[in-house]
């Protein structure tokens, strides 16, 4: 094994790696347990929200180093460094990084994400999520070209003259995302000039969003196309989001808690106060999935978020809910459609987290399906920041790091 390249990753999705060489000579077990490294806080500050803050234990105690310890749920080969077979390769292991009394550091995105997902163990629920995620190809009409330009002007979606087109590119990532671990349930192109979108196959707990931010990593390395993850790169055009796929199960993860069949279109009591919070908190959520002023460009359109509102199997919803059957039960889950295609996952499913585990805690009233009496989502990060400063029970379950 050459290295193993991991780091903390950013608000809006970038990750700083330290890379860690291993003896080729050991197998995966033994390289996972690769001593406990150490990062400086600056540098984890920076890598943490894409600009330094003066987080003041940082300062008061000089900018020392803080703990970071690999997670062997996180480990992944990736391919995108292009080994010949048989010769040394490369893995990515998501480390966990905390102060040096053993606490987590909160302002860590991927920490984020557990914190809220250990919560959720608390209650005997576990996740199982998945990333939908739409990027953009770009390329130079001329070498010597000052702007890059649409690779591909036609706004055809689920066309096959597309996908054969594109079969090179597409089945080149495909095998990536294979050779890496992550299993692929869908890619195809969307409804924008130049769009794609890839639907990754659910995860158990932190795997989930884990796998979010590999794959977008992977879609960006090595394919010869330059890809975007601008919500909305060019005016006019049809926006890219990240969409989070959740249910919660039983601990055992035998039984799909969104599911009953004795209640009503089959909604458990889970299912609806996990969705009452969703809503209740859905403009402290923008701000927490939009990252950018951009992301607000995407938003209010058609076939985007507009409302704090839930339906079933609509496409105009903000929270689109899928119901199961007696045949499959397990088909019961969450879409929040919310996030941009620049957000975080990590703090995508922090934030849904959070609103969702305060409905159900607090055992909150689910709106009547189709319902705008919520109110409209925030039109601009002024008004997503404000309604996030407003709505303490997120701040608290986030922690004053992170937000």
């Amino acid at each position: 094994m050459r290295g193993a390249p991991s780091g903390p990753v950013g608000f809006r999705g970038s990750q700083r790696h330290r890379p860690t060489q291993g003896d080729p000579r050991r197998d995966v077990s033994q390289i996972l347990q690769v001593r406990r490294s150490r990062l400086l806080l600056r540098v984890l500050s920076l890598a943490c929200t894409s600009f330094a803050p003066e987080v003041q234990w940082i300062v008061d105690n000089g900018f020392p180093d803080c703990s970071m310890l690999p997670d062997p749920d996180s480990f992944h080969l990736v391919s995108w460094s292009r080994c010949p077979p048989g010769q040394d390769g490369a893995a990515r292991i998501g480390q966990l990084s905390a102060w040096h009394d053993g606490t987590p550091v909160q302002f860590d995105s991927r920490n984020a994400a557990k914190r809220q997902i250990e919560r959720l163990a608390g209650h005997g629920l576990a996740l199982y999520s998945a990333v939908e995620l739409e990027w953009r190809l770009f390329i130079k009409p001329k070498e010597d070209a000052a702007e890059y330009t649409w690779h591909e002007s036609r706004v055809d979606p689920y066309c096959s003259i597309l996908a054969h087109k594109y079969e090179p590119l597409l089945l080149d990532i495909h095998q990536a995302l294979q050779s890496a671990g992550l299993r692929v349930e869908a890619l195809h192109t969307e409804f924008g000039c130049g769009q794609m979108e890839v639907t990754m196959a659910p995860k158990w707990g932190i795997c989930g969003p884990d796998e979010g931010f590999l794959y977008r990593d992977i879609v960006r390395q090595n394919h010869g196309y330059i890809v975007s993850f601008m919500a909305v790169p060019c005016s006019g055009e049809a926006g890219s989001g990240l969409h989070f796929n959740h249910s919660l199960w039983s601990a055992d993860r035998r039984a799909n808690a969104f599911f009953d069949a004795a209640q009503e279109r089959k909604m458990s009591a889970v299912m609806r106060h996990w969705l009452a919070g969703l809503i209740h908190h859905s403009a402290a959520i923008a701000a927490l999935t939009s990252p950018t002023v951009n992301c607000y460009r995407r938003l209010h359109l058609p076939f985007t978020p507009d409302f704090a509102d839930w339906a079933v199997q609509s496409r105009n919803a903000t929270f689109r809910v899928k119901l199961g059957s007696d045949a499959n039960p397990g088909g019961s889950y969450i879409e929040n459609r919310m996030p941009s295609s620049a957000a975080n996952a990590y703090i995508v499913t922090a934030a849904t987290l959070a609103a969702g585990l305060d409905g159900l805690e607090r055992q909150l009233t689910l709106p009547p399906e189709g319902s705008r009496d919520a109110g409209r989502l925030p039109s601009s990060m002024v008004e997503a920041l404000a309604a996030l400063e407003a709505d303490t029970v997120m701040q608290q379950a986030l922690g004053p790091q992170l937000i």
